[in-house]
Formats: C-alpha cells, sequence, structure tokens
C-alpha cells in the first residue's frame, strides 16, 4: 500500500526534476517560443485494431499531452486505436505558453477473415489418471497423430532479362 503511493509520488518527483531541468536550459535561449519542427501521422490506410505512431518534434517544449495522457518523450509515441480515443487533441507545453493540435484518426478498413478456417482431424482425447497421495486428479489429453497445412504456394514467374552491350577493350576508351 505503501509503495503505490510512493511509486506515485516518486513519478511525480521525476517528472517535476525533467520540466524543471529543460524549463532552466530554456530560460536562457534568446527565442522561447514553441517551434513545430515535425508532426507526421498516419491519416489513411488505418485499421480498427492498428497501432498509430505518432512522429513529432518541437523547439522549447517541456512535456506534452495527448488528451489526458501526459508524457516527458521528445520523439515518437505510439497507441494503440482500440484502447485509444479517434479524435484528441496534442497539447505542447513550453514555458509560460501552450500550443494545442487537432489530431483527428478515421480507421477505414476492416481486415476481413471469414474465409479463414481451421480444421482439426484425427483428434483422439484421452483421459488420463493422475494419481497423488492429496487429491486424485483426472486430466484430459488431446493427442495429436498429424499436423498437416493445405496452403496453396503462390507461383511466381520472372520474365528473361536480356542484356546486350558492345565489347569494348582498353584501346577503346583513349
Amino acid at each position: 500500500m505503501i509503495s503505490k503511493y510512493s511509486k506515485a509520488i516518486w513519478n511525480q518527483i521525476k517528472f517535476l526534476a525533467t520540466v524543471f531541468g529543460r524549463g532552466f536550459i530554456i530560460l536562457f535561449r534568446k527565442r522561447k517560443t514553441i517551434v513545430l519542427l515535425k508532426l507526421n501521422y498516419a491519416t489513411e490506410h488505418l485499421f480498427e485494431q492498428s497501432f498509430l505512431v505518432i512522429n513529432y518534434r518541437f523547439r522549447n517544449a517541456l512535456w506534452y499531452s495527448f488528451g489526458t495522457h501526459r508524457t516527458l518523450e521528445k520523439q515518437i509515441k505510439i497507441f494503440n486505436l482500440t484502447n485509444f480515443e479517434h479524435e484528441f487533441l496534442l497539447t505542447v507545453h513550453g514555458f509560460f505558453q501552450t500550443k494545442t493540435f487537432h489530431i483527428k484518426l478515421a480507421p477505414e478498413l476492416i481486415l476481413d477473415n471469414s474465409g479463414f478456417i481451421t480444421k482439426f482431424n484425427n483428434l483422439s482425447p484421452e483421459f488420463i489418471r493422475r494419481e497423488s497421495p492429496v487429491v486424485m486428479v483426472t486430466e484430459l489429453a488431446i493427442k495429436l497423430t498429424e499436423i498437416k497445412t493445405d496452403i496453396k504456394i503462390p507461383k511466381m514467374s520472372i520474365n528473361k532479362i536480356r542484356v546486350q552491350n558492345n565489347t569494348y577493350n582498353q584501346n577503346d576508351f583513349i
């Protein structure tokens, strides 16, 4: 119980120490405004159950907030779209200023796996009786006699490449 609270307090102290360290560095810079260096993320070809990689870089930023999640990471953040909102704000906190960027995601693609069928043949369940001095246990074990896969290998054809060249000798280049 105490360790849970002490861990939360320790994480808060580390966060504040990092923010104060970055603020001390920004304090001595000539320009203290937040500057967007890059912000890249995929907006097309997103599946419902995929990951979103946001590649961002800001100058003079102290910390970042993705919706309700706050972080100190400076370069890349990876989100699982099933556990995250499809529309959120990226807030960049700087030296007495904030900048907000609206990130909207619309997963359009769905992976159709209805054609994938798994079949098990030749399964023979066997009951195994295992005795111990305390408890008598009966287990169900499945014995696999043979595992086969039925995968059609795609055929690939490679066109023959013919290179036509002239033979040169050293005197031709001189």
